[in-house]
This record gives structure tokens, sequence and C-alpha cells, in this order.
């Protein structure tokens, strides 16, 4: 096509040598700026989001080795290996400085190439990458050694907040400042930040979309070396050394099928997901800060590339989550869109991603699915209680408890983030968060700020801290989800009561059964015995008194034995057990002189018992 039109032309970029030997191209990223449109007259200026295509970025891609060829390598470290390990990232994401804005947009009039902000995003789960990034991304020109300091902080950011599961390595949920000693003519926007929080999507019926943009091509589409934090189900996430694979299939979002019954609702979910939901999963979201005008995002979403369905990560950041901020953003005193914003926007698209808080007009929306689906099993409670129930309703409570405890994890991050993006109290560079605090704590700090908006949607809000309605609307879900929690747990000991009552009844006929099993079994056996065809049994001289003396006593002494055994035969065995004990004690210490002191060369004392043996560490710790 004619690129000079500006028309988008098409490339093929594995027939390059230089983008085919590198693990990123630009093929695989999604780029959006953030500008200011004129395209309502009656509005006046907008906030809008706009792709950018990977062919109109060739002009700028002309220079893809200059920050190799101008790193000042000398300024940024003094020590040779350090400067060997940038010029292998220089040289294998330098490219990806060409993605750096020329400037910031103050109005409509400014080139086209001045932007807001520009958001990148990355469908991928290597660690890596984020070292890539921040080293392309950041600005040399300026202080090469704050980037090599972030750099560091970074490696050490993610030794420490790494976790390690039978299905793969994972993060735990936290935020970090990437630059120890931030300059003062700088301001907390632009300190590079990396932040990792889990959230929840859901598969889809059928073999999953090809992983076409989480792979290396050097490694034949099948790299494992480097790969982390793959895409996992929520058994897998909270069972982290358990093979889960023969529970999946007993997950409420594969046994429970709503639009079975219902075919309006089958309508609605084949037109907005394409396919039925199928299982719960958790992914994660990174948050990669480079400065106030540089962000980047990386997620495992599968179908990342499409907006279609619009539950996909990136769409719904830019079609739902921005949209919505950027209405009663413009609206307030502040009117620059920068990457502490941005921050939110990704939060609430990715955290939002199933709750009808975020989304009003979500078709099965979380709540939604397992309020059905215990609607369901409270109907089978009242025709036929059963220990299979009680499975049932025990399966649900646990994918429950997990999903809260997500949740908890999310409102403590979010929480956190107010707090050090508002300023309220100062934290301590470096230190990482971790699900502690309780939900009521969330709640009181979120609840006295005095700007309060809606929980339906931004547009209808003025609120200026945006950050708020986030916590908000996941405190609205997260009190939805306990009460259904608490409504499990009263199915569950309603289900067990009736149980027990059936039982107990089952328990009365079988004592009336064994009553006359231990009663008629001995004459039946008598009977027996005394009706064989033997010349010494059927040619006797004695009358049949000799059967029901017999018969008799031997019922007597039956039922006795089986009364004596079923009140005091516990009492008999532990006795027994005690006393073989006591005597196996005896044989062991016998009354004999104290023991002679330990010989040199001897090994051990005969009559002690080693119980284990606990060997110090490489470091003296245990």
């Amino acid at each position: 096509m004619d690129q000079a039109k500006g028309s988008p032309a098409l490339v093929d970029w594995h027939s390059d040598a230089y983008w085919k030997n590198r693990r990123l191209s630009p093929e695989q990223l999604q780029v959006h700026d953030i500008r200011l449109e004129g395209w309502r007259a009656d509005v006046g200026p907008m906030l809008e989001m706009k792709e950018v295509l990977p062919s109109t970025l060739l002009p700028d891609l002309e220079n893809r080795d200059r920050l190799l060829n101008s790193m000042r390598l000398e300024e940024a470290t003094k020590n040779r290996n350090e400067q060997t390990q940038l010029k292998s990232l220089a040289a294998e994401y330098g490219w990806m400085n060409c993605l750096r804005s020329r400037g910031v947009q103050e109005n409509l009039s400014d080139p086209p190439d001045l932007r807001k902000l520009r958001w990148i995003h990355i469908s991928s789960k290597f660690s890596d990458y984020l070292h890539g990034c921040l080293l392309a991304l950041s600005d040399w020109s300026d202080d090469p050694s704050a980037v090599v300091d972030s750099l560091h902080q970074l490696e050490h950011s993610i030794s420490q907040n790494e976790r390690f599961s039978k299905h793969g390595r994972y993060f735990a949920p936290f935020f970090q400042d990437l630059r120890s000693g931030t300059p003062n003519e700088k301001s907390h926007e632009d300190t590079p930040m990396l932040i990792s929080v889990p959230f929840l999507d859901w598969a889809v019926e059928g073999q999953p979309p090809p992983l076409r943009f989480q792979v290396d091509p050097r490694e034949g589409y099948q790299s494992s070396k480097s790969t982390s934090h793959m895409l996992r189900s929520i058994l897998q996430h909270f069972y982290r050394l358990e093979d889960t694979s023969d529970r999946e299939s007993q997950q409420v979002f594969t046994r429970h099928k709503p639009w079975m019954t219902d075919r309006d609702l089958d309508l609605k979910v084949r037109r907005w997901y394409g396919s039925y939901p199928s299982s719960l999963k958790v992914d994660e979201l990174w948050i990669l800060v480079i400065d106030s005008r540089h962000i980047v995002t990386f997620s495992s979403n599968q179908s990342w590339k499409s907006r279609w369905p619009p539950l996909q990560l990136a769409s719904r950041i830019m079609e739902v989550s921005f949209r919505g901020i950027r209405n009663s953003f413009l609206s307030s005193d502040n009117q620059d869109y920068t990457s502490s914003i941005h921050v939110i926007t990704a939060l609430g698209g990715a955290l939002g991603m199933l709750h009808r808080s975020f989304w009003t007009d979500i078709t099965l929306c979380l709540s939604d699915r397992y309020a059905s689906y215990l609607g369901q099993l409270q109907y089978r409670l009242h025709r036929s209680p059963s220990t299979k129930l009680v499975m049932d309703l025990l399966q649900v409570q646990e994918e429950l408890n997990i999903i809260i405890q997500i949740m908890d994890q999310q409102i403590e991050l979010v929480t956190d983030l107010q707090t050090a993006y508002n300023g309220n109290t100062k934290t301590k560079r470096g230190q990482s968060r971790s699900s502690t605090k309780p939900y009521r704590h969330h709640a009181s700090e979120s609840l006295s700020h005095p700007d309060r908006a809606t929980y339906r949607q931004y547009s209808f809000s003025t609120l200026t801290d945006p950050i708020s309605q986030l916590l908000e609307n996941l405190q609205r879900e997260y009190v939805d989800l306990c009460d259904l929690r608490e409504n499990s747990n009263a199915l569950i000991n309603r289900t067990i009561q009736l149980v027990n009552i059936r039982l107990e009844d089952h328990g009365k006929a079988i004592l009336v059964f064994t009553i006359v099993t231990i009663i008629f079994l001995p004459l039946s056996f008598v009977s027996s015995f005394f009706g064989m065809n033997f010349s010494d049994i059927r040619n006797m001289d004695s009358t049949q008194g000799l059967f029901w003396i017999t018969s008799g006593s031997l019922t007597v002494g039956t039922v006795g034995f089986a009364i004596f055994l079923a009140f005091y035969g516990g009492s008999l065995m532990e006795w027994f057990f005690g006393w073989r004990e006591n005597s196996r004690r005896r044989v062991r210490s016998p009354d004999r002189p104290s023991l002679r002191p330990l010989e040199r060369g001897q090994g051990i004392f005969r009559n002690f018992e080693v119980l284990d043996v606990v060997r110090p560490g490489r470091n003296g710790l245990f």
C-alpha cells in the first residue's frame, strides 16, 4: 500500500534478519497514544486513545541502533561486566528507544508526534522483557547512572518477589520504586516503578488459541527456559505444589452452565464471548512505569491482539476503563494525563474484568455465576440432601475463599498505591507489599475520602482521585462475594444437619436389624448343626430340650459378648496397648547401675534413641 499517503503498509517482519533474531519485534507490541483530539466541535478537546500500527513505526525505526551507538557506558557504570551486560541488552532491545515520545502535547495545534502518554502492551511472561523495556525506553541523555541504578533495583525486586510452584513461576503482589535516590528536581511520577497484581479471567471451551505472541522463535516456539507466571486455574494458583488436573472438572465454571436452560442468555453469551466460558483462571498484570510519559504493561492474555470478545485485557483498558476515567478527569482542575493516572486505568481494566461494579452491562459476571449455582444447590437441598451435595457446597466455598483471598491482595495493593500517590504517609523505598491487612482497614481508609463517586461509571462523577473509585468498586465486589461465602456456609450447615437427621433414622433401622440378627443367628447355627445327616447326631436318645438349652445358652452368650464389646471394647484395647508399651519400656530399661562414661571411639548409647537430626545451614542458620 502507499505509505506516503499515511496508509498502513504491509510489512513482513520475519523476512528481515534483524527482527528474526530478536525476541521482540514491533509486530508483537500494542502501542497506544493518548492525545487531545477535536473530533466533536460541540464538546471541545477530548482525551482519546489511538492505537499505533506497527507499520507506521518504520520511519522512527530507521535509527534503531541509535541507543546502542550512543550509550555512555563509562558514565553509567565503572564495572566492566555491567558494561558488557548493558551493551548486550541494548543490542537486543535498544530499538525500542525509538518509541519514546519527542514531546508533550499541550493543545490541539501541536504536531502529531507529540502526545500526553505512550502506552505499550506486551503479551508475555518473560521476566527479562522487564529489563529490556526499562533499559530501552529510559532517557539516557539525562543521567545514565540513574538508569543503571533502576536496573539494579529491578533485579533486586524480581529476586525478592518471585515465587516458585509446580505450575510455574509467578510474582507475589507488590509495587516498588526502581530508583533508590530520586533527584530533587523530579517528581514522584518520574520515578520508575514496577507493579504486579493477580487478576481473574476465564477460559473458553475447546482448544485454547495458540500462543503466537508468547514464544521465542529462536527456540522453535517451544520456549520454557525463561517462561514464568503462566496462566493458571484458581486451584493451581492456591495449591502451588499439587497436581489439580483431576479436580479441574469440578470447578463451578465447568459444571454450572446456566445458558443450557435459558435461550436468551445463550444468545447473549455467544454474542459477547463467542464461546462458552468453561473455567476460571488467574492471570498477572505487570505494570512497568518508565517515567511520567511512558508505561508498559504485560499479561499472558492469549488472544490479546483481538478486540473481540471485549473482555480481552488491552481492549478492556482502552474501551472501558480509559473512556470512563477521561470524562471525569477532564472536568477536574488537573488535566494532565500522566503515567500515574494510567496505572489506575490499567488496574481498573484488569481487576474489574469479571465484576459488575466496573462494567454494569457485563453478561455473566462473577458474583451472578456463583449466586446462580448456589441457588441451584439450595433447590437440591430442599429436595434431597445428601453427602454429595455437601461436597458440592464445599467446592463452591473453596473457590470463593480463593477468590476472596485474591481480592484481598488486590485491595491491599490499591490501598498502598493510594497512600503512596496521595503522600499521606512516607513509604520506605524498595519495601514490597503483601496481603496482611484485614478488609476493615481498607474500607476505613477509602470511605474517609471526602469526595465520593457513584459506583456505576466514572463518567457520572467529578471525582478528582480515580484510585478512590477503583478501591470502592473492589470493596463492593468484595462484600458481595463475602456474602455468597456466608450463604454457602449456612447451606453447608443445613445440609449436614438434614443428612445427620436422615442418618439417625437409618441408624435406628440398622439397630433393629442388628438385634434381630444377633438373636436369630445362634438359633440358625444350632438348627443347622443338629439337622446334619450323621449317625452320631440324628440317632440320638435325647429330646429337643437339648437343642433349646444349647441354642439359648449360645444366644445369650453371643448377645452378652456383643454388648460387652460395644461398651468396654475401646477401654480394653487402650489398656492392652498401654500394657504392651510399658512392658517394652521395662525390657529396654532394666534396673541396673548408671551407665559408664562414653568410651572413645564408641558410636552411640545402646539405650539412647535418636529421634531426628537437624543439620545447620551453610550460614549457620536452621
